[in-house]
């Protein structure tokens, strides 16, 4: 009868269940903050400035692409799960030099999207994965990953 009474008093308590769904959206919150960069400065398109320099990285990888104008993600940590920005890939990754491997596991590795794995990717051209030391990821688990944060907008 108590546990009973006490679930009653919990669900059917107004003051109670507010604080409770407060408690819930700031936890959401936390999180999903915590793990994605705000919307402005993840992933947008590329500048003529920037795409000279990745179009350079993408050479030595002996891929031709233009990155001028692309819509381009972001990833690095373990498994390349964390989502980051383009100033920060940028700053940390912009030191190429004619001893560049591009076998290394600290090498950014690109991934270049066809036009069908762009409309399940959220129309992004390509995704860069950077300083991760573990298991790449494959294209379509990064097209995934793109997928479901289009969800979350």
């Amino acid at each position: 009868m108590g546990f009973v009474h006490g679930l009653y008093v919990i669900l059917f308590n107004k003051k109670i269940m507010k604080k409770l769904l407060f408690l819930f959206t700031f936890l959401i919150l936390c999180f999903y903050s915590d793990s994605h960069p705000p919307k402005d400065t993840m992933c947008d398109y590329i500048n003529d400035k920037e795409a000279v320099w990745l179009n350079k990285l993408a050479s030595l990888h002996g891929i031709e692409y233009d990155f001028t104008g692309k819509k381009v993600a972001f990833y690095t940590g373990p498994g390349a799960d964390a989502r980051r920005s383009k100033e920060d890939f940028l700053s940390k990754c912009r030191n190429i030099d004619d001893e560049y491997n591009p076998n290394s596991f600290y090498t950014p590795r690109i991934y270049i999207f066809n036009e069908e794995e762009k409309k399940k990717a959220d129309e992004y051209d390509a995704v860069i994965v950077y300083g991760s030391v573990k298991q790449l990821p494959s294209k379509k688990t990064l097209i995934r990953r793109l997928h479901r944060l289009r969800l979350f907008r």
